[in-house]
């Protein structure tokens, strides 16, 4: 097992597409995900259903996709950064008009560039955007247009190439919803390829026995990517200080740990 560790002292004192209300809807999973090699060529299809009984206009199109630690997502032109297969993908239709309760398919088509030097995660989004007429009975000057969007990853990784690489930043303390306290855990993704990391926290009191071991909900890194993991800290004794051990486990060997001495 691979453990990259990092050594500090720390002594602290007291976040994919959003759905509005229309009727198009993306049947199945939003993220399609494929072990390729240089060359291949990869079929699909997305499938779409107006679930209202009068018609509905939609629209397709391509996007990168890059987030940040900040709880920040940048829907960027396709193939703004250099992990972006958004050129490796053709689909169609790129518009359609579903018919009350229709369901369709956009079909999609992958070709994998013939270079060896792949390796790694590429990634971009296949956008589907279901746009509502304006509203001829609203009133005033302001006319509202509804859109109904959904993100749909694309992934294409290449087996056995590439690896993920976790950075820590500093951890902080920080209040979350009704004045709940967190030890927030910043990652980055310095690697070439995608990682799921499983983010955990072992508490030593200065005897040197276990506190207490929590865990953050499991989040997805792409390369050059950051997010925060949040350890809810309810109900370990405060005005103490601990020894923290917090692990961000991968995929296999991918392991990576930080120690700090925690008080608050």
């Amino acid at each position: 097992m691979k453990i990259n560790k990092f050594y500090a002292s720390l002594l602290i004192i007291i976040l994919l597409p959003v759905s509005l209300h229309a009727s198009v809807e993306v049947m199945g999973s939003l993220k399609h995900i494929f072990q390729a090699k240089p060359g291949d060529v990869i079929r699909g299809e997305i499938q779409i259903q107006n679930n209202d009984s009068t018609d509905q206009e939609v629209k397709v199109y391509q996007t990168d996709l890059l987030y940040n630690l900040e709880d920040k997502t940048f829907y960027d032109e396709p193939g703004a950064h250099k992990r972006s297969n958004a050129s490796w993908i053709q689909f169609s239709p790129r518009s359609v008009i579903l018919k009350g309760k229709e369901i369709r398919m956009i079909q999609y088509e992958i070709t994998v560039p013939r270079q060896e030097s792949l390796k790694g995660t590429y990634w971009s989004v296949i956008m589907v955007e279901g746009v509502a007429p304006i509203d001829p009975n609203q009133k005033g000057d302001l006319s509202i247009r509804t859109v109904t969007r959904y993100a749909i990853q694309m992934v294409t990784e290449m087996p056995d190439k590439g690896t993920g690489v976790l950075k820590f930043k500093e951890p902080t303390l920080v209040y979350e919803g009704n004045k709940k306290l967190f030890l927030a855990v910043d990652l980055e993704n310095t690697g070439d390829r995608y990682i799921g990391p499983e983010v955990s926290m072992e508490l030593f009191d200065e005897k040197g026995e276990t506190v207490e071991v929590i865990k953050a909900p499991r989040k997805g890194l792409y390369p050059t990517t950051s997010t925060r993991f949040l350890l809810d800290l309810e109900g370990v004794p405060s005005k103490k200080t601990y020894k923290a051990i917090i692990i961000a486990a991968g995929q296999e060997e991918d392991v990576f740990g930080l120690e700090y001495t925690l008080f608050f």
